[in-house]
C-alpha cells in the first residue's frame, strides 16, 4: 500500500510540473504570471473569453495556482 501511495504522490506531482512548465513555456516575458496576450498566444485554439473564468482573483492575469485549477480534471483546461 506504501508503494502504491507513494507512486500516485510521484504522479501527481510530474503532472502538476507539466502544468507549471507550461504555463512556464507560455510566459514569455518570466514574471510568473500570464497576461491574456500570453496565454491567448499559447492556446491559440481556445476561446480569449476562457481566460476571465480562469483569472479567478480577477486581477487581469492568470497565476500559477488558477492555472493549476483550470487544467485539473473538470477544469476548464482539462485534457479530455
Amino acid at each position: 500500500m506504501r508503494n502504491l501511495t507513494l507512486t500516485f504522490a510521484a504522479i501527481l506531482a510530474t503532472a502538476s510540473f507539466a502544468h507549471a512548465s507550461e504555463m512556464s513555456e507560455m510566459d514569455t516575458n518570466a514574471d510568473g504570471v500570464l497576461s491574456v496576450e500570453e496565454f491567448t498566444a499559447g492556446h491559440a485554439e481556445v476561446d480569449p473569453a476562457v481566460f476571465t473564468e480562469i483569472d479567478a482573483n480577477e486581477d487581469g492575469l492568470i497565476d500559477p495556482a488558477e492555472y493549476a485549477t483550470a487544467t485539473e480534471d473538470g477544469g476548464v483546461l482539462a485534457a479530455d
